[in-house]
């Protein structure tokens, strides 16, 4: 019943988002402009949806989890790393090696492709070493811990427990 109520509360504040984004609309463009903007959302959206849900028919869910789990993983110890190279800023952290190395002039912090890097990955073309440590230290053991928990989960016999029915 809470996931019945959880996609109802959904449904409902998307809604009023709508309301309230074509009502600011409306105040903004004639009446037929808001019509239209929102007839083509509409569109975009029925179709991006189908699209969606066509392509991930024929998607292999346990690589798809693979994937995303290990890039979470990367976000996550770029985020340490980047907290580390914040707080050494801060001078709350010493900087025991400044740069551990600099390939700012191969792929530099601030290009386009550097600014996505470090977005996404706390990339850091000049990292100090607490950093680099920080980085890897993170990967490692989270690496452990799923190692460890998919050893567990590998080696328990599969449970028999179905779902309750429920009698209508």
């Amino acid at each position: 019943m809470g996931a019945v109520r959880s996609a109802f509360v959904a449904v409902v504040r998307e809604g009023i988002e709508t309301a309230l984004f074509l009502t600011a609309a409306a105040f903004s463009a004639t009446p037929v402009q808001t019509l239209i903007g929102g007839g083509l959302g509409l569109a975009v959206a029925v179709v991006v949806g189908w699209v969606l849900f066509a392509v991930s028919v024929r998607l292999d869910v346990r690589a798809f989890f693979r994937v995303t789990s290990v890039l979470l993983i990367l976000f996550a110890a770029g985020l340490v790393a980047h907290g580390v190279h914040e707080l050494q800023e801060a001078g709350v952290l010493p900087a025991i090696v400044e740069h551990v190395w600099d390939i700012n002039p191969i792929l530099d912090e601030n290009s386009a492709v550097g600014s996505i890097l470090k977005a996404l990955f706390g990339y850091n073309g000049n990292p100090s070493l607490l950093e680099m440590v920080s980085y890897v230290t993170y990967y490692l053991i989270v690496g452990v811990v799923i190692g460890l928990e998919q050893r567990t989960a590998k080696s328990m016999p599969e449970s028999s427990w179905e779902a309750p029915q429920h009698s209508s």
